[in-house]
């Protein structure tokens, strides 16, 4: 507490604005637009590894979370919190940070995947804001802070061996890795989000084989594709969260259909219109 108190001498009304910006680049609708993005119109496959890398890091932190069980600053000084947004960003137990370690796991991968050294110095400035933002904001503790980091840093690494192999499993074996394990492991040990993870590694482990998505075609294409999937995955988004009835959207099974048709809008969907309308390049034939 005694360093969430030292870096908020120096608060202000412009630093609180600004502090809950760059907190905002960490949450789930700035990550849904970045790996749509990224898969539709700059690396696809780029796109699928941190989307996929991004969720199985979440649900780790979900679970770690829960062992943990660590309060948060604010719960034990109310006067440290900072915006109203803040607070609503920091639902559940402390340790690890959330922010922190989605931070590390899809920048860091994202500056292992470009290999550019502007980018990876970018990165870890973005990394270190998103985090230093979580402590002036009075929603998180050095330690929780520094376990997001840590943890981020394993599954980064994990990722990269992974995604540098080149290995390309058979379609049973993605089944069973990215299906069917993650689906039981959420219907025996659920969290407040386990099906919204759990149904997005699934579409991106998937969709991708049943549309096959080109991203070497001219950028007005790419645009238009990416446009698409945007559109297609926000209106799911919310047209589910209105419209589903709440015993629905809190059904294990129905929680996670709804994440998979999400994630499939982007995967499936949007890659066939962009093919459909010429915007993409066809899949090439094995």
């Amino acid at each position: 507490m005694e360093t969430v108190h030292l870096i908020q001498s120096v608060a202000a009304p412009w630093l609180d604005v600004l502090m809950t910006l760059i907190t905002d680049l960490g949450s789930g609708e700035a990550y849904v637009a970045l790996v749509v993005v990224t898969y539709l119109a700059i690396d696809a496959r780029a796109g699928r590894a941190l989307g996929i890398t991004l969720m199985v890091s979440f649900l780790i932190n979900q679970y770690a979370k829960g062992w943990f069980d660590t309060p948060r600053p604010f719960e034990l000084d109310p006067s440290v919190v900072r915006t109203e947004r803040a607070l609503e960003s920091a639902a559940g137990p402390g340790f690890p940070s959330g922010h922190a370690q989605g931070a590390t796991t899809f920048w860091g991968l994202a500056a292992v995947l470009a290999g550019r050294a502007w980018f990876t110095v970018a990165a870890v400035v973005l990394i270190a804001a998103v985090a230093f933002s979580r402590l002036y904001l009075g929603v998180h503790v050095p330690l929780d802070v520094v376990g997001g980091l840590l943890i981020g840093t394993a599954v980064v690494m994990l990722a990269a061996l992974w995604w540098r192999s080149g290995f390309e499993p058979p379609t049973w074996f993605v089944a069973v890795l990215a299906v069917a394990l993650p689906f039981a492991v959420h219907l025996a040990f659920p969290t407040p989000e386990s099906d919204l993870l759990t149904g997005a590694i699934a579409a991106l482990a998937v969709g991708p084989l049943l549309v096959r998505h080109r991203t070497d075609g001219p950028w007005s294409g790419r645009v238009a594709v990416a446009v698409v999937g945007l559109v297609l995955a926000f209106t799911v988004l919310v047209a589910s969260s209105e419209l589903l009835p709440e015993a629905v959207k809190r059904h294990p099974v129905g929680g996670y259909l709804r994440y998979v048709v999400l994630g499939a809008s982007a995967t499936v969907v949007a890659p066939w219109i962009g093919q459909a309308f010429g915007w993409a390049p066809p899949a090439r034939r094995r």
